[in-house]
């Protein structure tokens, strides 16, 4: 199992060295609300799905020690520390991966405590909460100016495109399936929108992509 956290589409990242003895999720289902109906009694009003959290607690080692560390490229601790302490500041959600598990968003740093124990110097223990993100879509609306038609001689060249708003679990090879009937032609798409889009495997939800025809 590999925790990882990362920031700004993989710009910076932390893999923990050390797995958390346990991790804790909650939130997530539907939201319910109990209210009073004058004359009716109490009555429950379904809303929509809520936002995940997670939460657990681990250590950054000082040193490498293969009875417990899950890999050897291990990060400085208070280096990690300030790392996490400037991503939870940035008014920015980072990337919370989690294997084995079905835990892969983006999330927003809601706590974050940490210390170091008398007789492990060096150690720096951490307890970390995250609480789900997901991005708002605005709907633009655009005013298009009546079109005039002009007589030309000259034959029409200029290729029509659509936007698409990307949702979660969308990918560049399922969203040319479905414009092109051929996943393969998502090279197509990565094409008319680098930039912004740096890596075809890195897209999120509220992107707005052109799609050529």
């Amino acid at each position: 199992m590999i925790y990882k956290i990362s920031f700004e589409n993989l710009k910076e990242s932390i893999t923990l060295p050390v797995n958390p003895p346990e991790l804790v999720i909650g939130g997530g289902g539907t939201a319910f609300s109990d209210s009073q109906v004058i004359k009716g009694g109490e009555r429950t009003i379904i809303g929509n799905s809520m936002l995940q959290s997670v939460a657990f607690s681990s250590f950054f080692p000082r040193d490498y020690d293969s009875s417990y560390c899950v890999r050897k490229n291990i990060p400085n601790p208070w280096e990690a520390v300030d790392k996490i302490n400037k991503w939870r500041d940035s008014g920015k959600p980072v990337k919370l991966l989690i294997t084995e598990t079905d835990i892969n968003m983006y999330a927003t740093i809601r706590k974050f405590d940490y210390r170091e124990k008398g007789g492990e110097p060096g150690d720096v223990y951490f307890d970390i909460e995250f609480k789900e993100f997901k991005f708002i879509k605005i709907r633009e609306v655009v005013k298009v100016a009546p079109k005039v038609e002009q007589q030309s001689d000259r034959p029409e060249t200029a290729a029509t495109a659509n936007t698409y708003t990307v949702v979660k679990g969308d990918c560049l090879w399922n969203i040319a399936k479905r414009f092109y009937g051929n996943g393969a032609q998502y090279t197509k798409i990565f094409a008319a929108n680098s930039p912004p889009i740096q890596n075809a495997n890195l897209i999120y939800p509220g992107q707005v992509l052109t799609i050529p025809s």
